[in-house]
């Protein structure tokens, strides 16, 4: 039984290469499909290293999201609870599986320092159970046949009907309590409370707890959070416990009454974003405000009903935002948190970009 197994398009091989050596390196046994033992059927050898491996990981590609090959490996792996998803490249993942945290390693040169690959072995170890075996080995495979894999296709058939019944189950906003986190990789957003009624928004942060707008605490001495969990609305007191000035006023709250943990925040680097990528403000899976990309400024003044503001790397989208939404992600198209509601007009939202907001609350991380 190996540890890993990489799913992936055969135009990309050449790409995997340097990841699977990467792991193995970690003290992962990976197998990427690439060499059968003689007398092995292929389909055969495939879909027993498939059901036998500890985890599968993906890698998402320009090539690999339009392989039915890919998906299917993808769907045999999410079925087992065993997916840890990749992105080597920026693009826009089929739709069962956009729900899912996905590691980025979008132009990874081999580090095995990169925040990507870290989060990549961390998400693996979290699957596996525990710490690699001593010794692996890497199987590299050769180039499938015509008939490569066949045997997912009644797989896939015959559980269309449980995933279709697993992915309305999963469209919940929030998972379980628990240190074992939650069952979807949206980020948790919550309302922030004045006198019991709601004046802003703010949003977990993988070690519980909260990230909102000052602007948006109107006092800080008496700050109350509410959000759901699997149905069911909680509330809990809350201190501010670190204002973060360079980045736009930016507070930390942490909850006095929650000893949940490991909430998802997958982020992308903002600066990547293109005029005319679509983005959403997300406040629940019912309430999404879908949008575009405008563009991203190194500088803004922001005018509001006081002084002026000067800030810094701000990411202007047309879409449609309120005074209450302030606080709020912003999520790309494969769910990652890109900026944090600062301000909006009619038609347009003001974000600040997520990465500067983590550098500034690193320990929130």
């Amino acid at each position: 039984m190996t540890d890993v197994f990489i799913s992936y398009a055969s135009e990309d091989r050449e790409r995997v290469r340097p990841l699977a050596e990467a792991l193995l390196r970690e003290q992962f046994s990976v197998w990427w499909d690439r060499k059968i033992i003689a007398g092995q059927q292929f389909d055969k050898a495939i879909e027993q290293a498939l059901e036998t491996a500890k985890c599968v990981v993906v890698c998402w590609s320009t090539q690999s999201v339009g392989s039915e090959w890919v998906k299917n490996e993808a769907a045999a792996g999410a079925e087992r609870n065993v997916l840890v998803p990749v992105f080597l490249d920026d693009v826009r993942l089929p739709l069962e599986f956009r729900r899912r945290q996905t590691v980025s390693l979008v132009g990874w040169d081999g580090n095995t320092s990169h925040p990507g690959f870290i989060g990549l072995c961390e998400g693996i170890r979290a699957v596996t159970g525990g710490k690699p075996p001593p010794e692996a080995q890497v199987e590299p495979r050769g180039l499938p046949s015509p008939s490569r894999r066949k045997w997912l296709w009644s797989a896939a058939a015959a559980g269309m009907t449980l995933l279709a019944v697993a992915a309305i189950l999963a469209y919940r906003e929030y998972g379980p309590a628990g240190e074992s986190g939650p069952s979807t990789n949206y980020p948790v957003t919550v309302q922030i409370l004045s006198a019991g009624t709601a004046v802003s928004r703010g949003v977990f942060t993988p070690r519980g707890e909260v990230l909102a707008m000052a602007h948006g605490v109107p006092d800080p001495s008496q700050v109350k959070v509410a959000w759901e969990e699997n149905g069911v609305r909680k509330t809990s007191a809350a201190a501010v416990v670190k204002h973060g000035v360079l980045t736009g006023g930016v507070v930390l709250l942490r909850l006095r009454d929650l000893t949940r943990r490991n909430f998802p925040f997958p982020i992308r680097i903002a600066a990547t974003l293109q005029p005319g990528e679509s983005v959403e403000r997300y406040l629940s899976s019912s309430d999404r405000a879908p949008g575009t990309v405008t563009k991203v400024f190194a500088e803004m003044e922001v005018h509001g009903a006081e002084e002026p503001v000067r800030l810094e790397r701000l990411l202007l989208t047309s879409m449609i935002a309120g005074p209450g939404d302030s606080g709020a992600p912003v999520l790309d198209a494969q769910g990652r948190v890109v900026g944090l509601v600062y301000a909006a007009s009619q038609t347009e939202t003001v974000s600040l970009m997520i990465e500067d907001v983590k550098a500034s609350f690193a320990e929130a991380f």
